[in-house]
């Protein structure tokens, strides 16, 4: 659904370049990020990651209810994922590849083993009634800053999934003291445009060159644990 804005070793093609911002690596080193795409490889660099409260309970899963199917699970995920993941990566289109990762993807499972690794960020993936993983998403440390993505399977689209999944990466984002998120985007994708809008947030929308980089302000009040609003 969203694509990176890292540069100049950035990881997807985009033509957007707005300052030297990079994802986390672990253990305070350096280190090189397998391209899906036809692009290089692209550095990262670590981010604090937020500490849990003493004696607090992991995040529980909540249940979404969408007006046209049987109810799911938004919940944490995790390197146990990874097969889940693959193997919804194989169900969605090439176009929802492609608006998610900015171009024809080469390899998805070398990258969900970042993706998926709690030292880099978050993941919060919505699970059916089966088990299968039907949407994906993922909050990347950069700086002071998070990046948000969010993939959703095509036969589940248009259900507010993509939305639910971006009000938990943002309420994830203000508990580690995060308030700027983005997202980075094709400019045609209207879905993605409309699912940040209900964040209830102050957006800033930078277009250039057929990319839109949206830019979120999160605040305490913000209500981005939410999950019941329309969106992707």
């Amino acid at each position: 659904m969203t694509a990176s804005r890292t540069r100049p070793e950035r990881l997807w093609h985009r033509p957007f370049r707005r300052s030297d911002r990079r994802c986390a690596a672990p253990e305070g080193r350096g280190a090189r990020l397998p391209a899906l795409t036809d692009g290089p490889y692209r550095t990262v660099r670590p981010h604090p990651p937020a500490a849990r409260p003493a004696g607090q309970a992991p995040e529980a899963p909540s249940r979404l209810s969408p007006p046209d199917g049987p109810d799911l699970l938004l919940r944490p995920a995790g390197p146990a994922d990874r097969a889940a993941a693959l193997a919804m990566h194989g169900r969605c289109s090439p176009a929802s590849l492609r608006l998610r990762y900015h171009g024809p993807v080469r390899d998805a499972g070398r990258y969900l083993d970042h993706l998926l690794d709690a030292r880099h960020g978050r993941s919060y993936a919505v699970t059916a009634p089966d088990g299968r993983i039907v949407a994906l998403g993922h909050l990347m440390w950069d700086d002071g800053e998070a990046e948000l993505a969010v993939l959703v399977e095509d036969a589940w689209q248009r259900r507010g999934l993509g939305l639910a999944v971006l009000r938990r990466l943002s309420a994830a984002a203000r508990a580690a003291g995060v308030r700027t998120v983005y997202a980075v985007t094709h400019g045609t994708n209207t879905g993605l445009i409309a699912a940040m809008r209900g964040l209830d947030a102050p957006l800033d929308f930078h277009p250039e060159d057929g990319t839109l980089v949206i830019t979120a302000t999160l605040s305490a009040g913000d209500p981005a644990g939410c999950a019941h609003h329309p969106g992707r």
